[in-house]
């Protein structure tokens, strides 16, 4: 393995961000550049929870569900970054301002409709009150999810789950989006292969062999996880996030995901294209930081 390709590998692993490649290992023939609102839409939720485990929720104002609570959270809006997004929405929805900690999940139904569930803190403000309700919001207040609570959708329970746990205990180190361009939705790839004997190999690039493969995945409502599977003859075994960039803008509405995967076989399989190779990992420290993340789970989840 070169040493190009372990440096990307590191600094994937921490939650960095590694600069797109000009040209991609898998792409559309006519790729198009994403923009919000337009051919991409981005949600962005908050989850806050204070020091007696109670979560910040909102009153909707919106006459379909006038009356309801929900977590706060919106739709990003252009030349936003995620966090940007995140802090505008809780603050517009509930008087607090807030600072992001990890996101806990992403879900996704390809371009149309990608959704960024981050754990948050406080750091300002004050409760909105029904004195200061108008068309973002009714009022604001702390929940302690036993009390009765007319909810608008039952769809925040597991997100309110996964954070009260996520403080007991981590599943998965710190993910923050990194503020990077990307014009198209991404997949940085970081497919491994444990072999029988203690082996472990990584997917390189048909393109860059000193890089990971980047595929671009279609504007469609198709689950972009399609890309990587139709790279793969079986499902991978296990599947998360270990980053993310955006940025927002003209030309960079897009989204890059670190995506790690393992393949359940005994020796590195044929992977359809040409070009693509397999890198024995010879490095015993990064081999077993890769071992670590992917058997103890330690990925950001995604659901599609």
């Amino acid at each position: 393995m070169s040493s190009a390709l372990e440096e990307e590998l590191s600094i994937i692993l921490e939650g960095g961000a590694v600069p797109l490649p000009e040209t991609y290992d898998v792409a559309p023939e006519t790729p198009r550049p994403l923009r919000l609102r337009h051919n991409v839409c981005y949600i962005v939720m908050g989850v806050l929870l204070n020091e007696r485990d109670e979560v910040l929720m909102m009153q909707e104002a919106k006459p379909e569900c006038r009356g309801t609570w929900y977590l706060p959270a919106g739709r990003l809006e252009k030349r936003e970054t995620l966090m940007e997004g995140l802090c505008r929405e809780v603050t517009e929805e509930t008087g607090l301002t807030c600072e992001a900690i990890t996101l806990l999940a992403v879900e996704e139904r390809g371009t149309a409709w990608i959704r960024f569930v981050f754990l948050a803190r406080q750091t300002g403000g004050s409760l909105k009150s029904e004195l200061l309700a108008d068309s973002e919001s009714l009022q604001a207040t702390w929940w302690d999810t036993v009390s009765p609570l007319p909810l608008r959708c039952r769809d925040i329970l597991p997100h309110i789950k996964l954070a009260l746990a996520y403080r007991q205990l981590p599943s998965h180190p710190s993910v923050l989006p990194q503020v990077l361009s990307s014009p198209h939705l991404a997949l940085r790839l970081v497919l491994l292969c444990f072999g029988p004997e203690g082996q472990l190999w990584v997917l390189r690039s048909a393109i860059h062999s000193h890089c990971l493969p980047v595929i671009l995945c279609s504007t469609s409502r198709a689950s972009f996880l399609n890309s990587l599977r139709c790279l793969l003859n079986d499902p991978p075994r296990s599947c998360g996030i270990l980053g993310l960039h955006h940025q927002g803008g003209e030309g960079a509405d897009g989204v890059c995901f670190n995506i790690m995967a393992e393949i359940s076989s005994q020796e590195p399989p044929l992977v359809p294209g040409e070009g693509f190779s397999w890198a024995l990992v010879k490095d015993e420290a990064l081999r077993g930081r890769l071992e670590h993340t992917v058997k103890d789970n330690a990925l950001l989840p995604l659901h599609s």
